[in-house]
């Protein structure tokens, strides 16, 4: 996975960039809170970002930190 922190399929199985291991713990956090929400909203549609922004609130801090670590 060069250009993903992670994805998740139609089936389920989540899946991790190896190099989230350097990352903040918030930020691995953020990634696979990101794609647990994809269990329930597959698309990144305003359902899928409600449930986002209520499991972690501060998740854009989060990204852009992993962003800016991991380039």
């Amino acid at each position: 996975m060069q250009k993903r922190w992670g994805s998740c399929t139609k089936a389920g199985k989540i899946i991790l960039n190896t190099e989230l291991i350097k990352a903040p713990k918030a930020s691995i956090e953020y990634v696979i809170i990101h794609e647990l929400c994809h269990l329930i909203h597959y698309n990144h549609n305003k359902d899928f970002y409600a449930l986002q922004n209520k499991l972690y609130p501060n998740w854009e801090k989060w990204k852009e930190k992993l962003e800016q670590a991991l380039v």
